[in-house]
């Protein structure tokens, strides 16, 4: 009977990230389940990628099919196989599937292209450090991995970062055959914004399914530290190129905030908002890696930096990343009290990017 795996996934690249994971474990011919609890609308993973996916997914025969939305946790019992890949044991929708599916394996791969999670507060971390002692406490029958591809304290493996770089080859020249729209990208700078918080409450009471409170102004937090970390990334380039900003899914609909972050940028230079309608992966794979021609920088401040450098190969080293340059006694000793928050992403990223960096410099070399 063929291995039964189930992988949860709502973004392209992590479907990717996975594909590579089962090949480098030697896992083929499996019975392969994608789920995203999101409904197709809000899935990374969009219906047009999912003959390409389950293409590249049968080049190791697995029998591949797509579930998306939360009808795959309507159930009287828990369904069993063999393995369950998560980007997170400790989130909302791992707990999910951990709870709907009975798994004789469970993997955690991490965020992105498989980042070792570190998390931005010490309230998610605490929260974290509880829930994975949950999970191995609970899952008494199952063994329990963490097996980021990328994490912070040993190297990259080789053949484990050969096998995702396969998989994004195989995946990139599958959708420029089939992406008949394919047509010239202008030639610009892509800056690849993380998540954006933009509190809405000081202090918030339900009562009786309506809120309460004191409301914020809304506004983009910690604005003072992306607009120095952009201008900063930004300085060493020509002041005539053009700059084009792809925003976090979820900051879809405080496009207007964006625009009045970025404002503030040199004077003079051209600049634009991308639409929310393609992922990342998709405007990197149409415009910003061709391997013909030297690519244009991309900057950023979050872990889909990763996935640029690995869409990016082998011109990684034009993935930039975005802090403020401002190295004084004072911000040395503010940012980790001020901006808490985007410091330690800095922190994590800058590590992470490094890492990853290295890593595809010595396969290059090879």
């Amino acid at each position: 009977m063929a291995q039964s795996v189930v992988v949860l996934s709502s973004q392209l690249i992590t479907t990717l990230t996975a594909l590579a994971y089962l090949r480098w474990r030697g896992l083929r011919d499996t019975r392969l389940e994608v789920v995203s609890l999101y409904r197709d609308d809000l899935s990374h993973s969009a219906k047009a990628f999912q003959p390409l996916l389950q293409a590249l997914a049968a080049q190791d025969g697995h029998h591949c099919w797509f579930i998306t939305g939360d009808s795959v946790l309507i159930g009287p019992e828990p369904r069993a196989c063999s393995l369950l890949v998560l980007p997170r044991l400790d989130d909302r929708e791992g707990q999910q599937m951990l709870r709907t599916y009975q798994a004789s394996e469970v993997v955690e791969l991490g965020e992105s292209i498989g980042v070792e999670t570190r998390l931005y507060s010490e309230h998610s971390q605490q929260t974290r450090i509880q829930s994975l002692a949950l999970v191995r406490r609970s899952q008494a029958m199952a063994s329990v991995r963490l097996d980021p591809l990328v994490p912070l304290d040993r190297p990259v493996e080789p053949l484990r970062l050969q096998e995702m770089l396969n998989i994004c080859a195989s995946f990139r020249r599958a959708f420029v055959a089939a992406d008949a729209s394919r047509g010239s990208q202008p030639t610009a700078v892509l800056l690849c914004l993380p998540y954006l918080r933009v509190p809405k409450w000081r202090v918030r009471l339900r009562l009786l399914g309506r809120s309460f409170g004191w409301r914020w102004t809304l506004g983009i937090e910690n604005r003072a530290y992306f607009r120095s970390a952009v201008c900063a990334a930004l300085r060493p380039l020509p002041a005539d190129v053009p700059l084009r900003v792809q925003a976090h899914p979820k900051n879809e609909t405080h496009h207007a905030l964006i625009e009045r972050l970025l404002a503030s940028l040199r004077p003079g230079r051209s600049w634009g908002l991308l639409p929310a309608d393609e992922p990342l992966e998709v405007r990197l794979l149409r415009g910003w890696s061709d391997a013909g021609s030297e690519p244009w920088p991309v900057l950023g401040f979050g872990t889909n930096l990763l996935a640029a450098a690995v869409f990016l190969a082998p011109h990684h080293r034009r993935v930039g990343h975005c802090q403020p340059a401002d190295q004084s006694w004072w911000r040395r000793c503010s940012d980790p009290w001020l901006n808490r928050r985007e410091w330690r992403r800095s922190q994590h990223v800058r590590a992470v990017l490094s890492n990853l960096l290295d890593a595809l410099d010595q396969l290059r070399a090879q």
